[in-house]
């Protein structure tokens, strides 16, 4: 009992910071595009021959499809899961401001602080790959989420719509030709090839 009751003004101190706590309430709006608007973004080649060695890359080399899916919300699900997989900072703004508000919305300030010693520890032993490898792990689990089918593709094929960032963010205008390329890959003619495991 005397340890509840040290533990109490403890307990009491974290409600306000509990209670003022929310979650993302709003989406971003979702961009209706025009059929001109579609046309104008070209379809990429995604024909290749299939084999182990083009194979055993297929947790890096990818893209994704769901039957049935318009091409605006193709591009609304890759915009946000690429936002997600690509942390906070870049989910809500990529500044400061964002970040503290995150931090004092869910009370994570202390834990904020310890990733970010974390996340410095992180890159100087791992590096950018790492971070590419749970970027790529974070975008697979959102579109699968989704209903998206995953499929594997040939790397020259890949980095023709494609783009894969570690410890820097890629030039905003080529970012977003490649994702409205992932989208008319995701909401085109379903792929002829094996679908892969989430």
């Amino acid at each position: 009992m005397k340890k509840l009751l040290a533990a109490a003004p403890v307990l009491l101190a974290l409600m306000p910071v509990a209670a003022g706590a929310q979650a993302i309430k709003s989406e971003p709006e979702k961009k209706i595009f025009t059929a001109a608007e579609i046309e104008a973004v070209a379809m990429p080649d995604l024909a290749y021959t299939p084999d182990p060695v083009i194979a055993a890359d297929f947790d890096k080399y990818f893209f994704f499809h769901r039957e049935g899916t318009d091409f605006s919300q193709a591009y609304a699900d890759i915009i946000e899961c690429d936002s997600l997989a690509s942390g906070i900072n870049f989910y809500m703004g990529a500044d400061s401001a964002a970040i503290s508000s995150a931090m004092s919305q869910y009370g994570v300030l202390a834990g904020g602080i310890g990733g970010a010693i974390g996340g410095l520890m992180a890159d100087a032993i791992f590096g950018s790959a790492e971070r590419r490898k749970i970027k790529r792990i974070n975008l697979r689990n959102c579109m699968f989420y989704k209903g998206y089918d995953r499929y594997g593709l040939e790397k020259d094929l890949w980095q023709k719509f494609h783009f894969e960032e570690g410890l820097s963010r890629e030039n905003a205008k080529d970012r977003e030709a490649a994702l409205l390329k992932q989208a008319r890959v995701a909401s085109g003619p379903k792929p002829q090839y094996e679908v892969l495991e989430p």
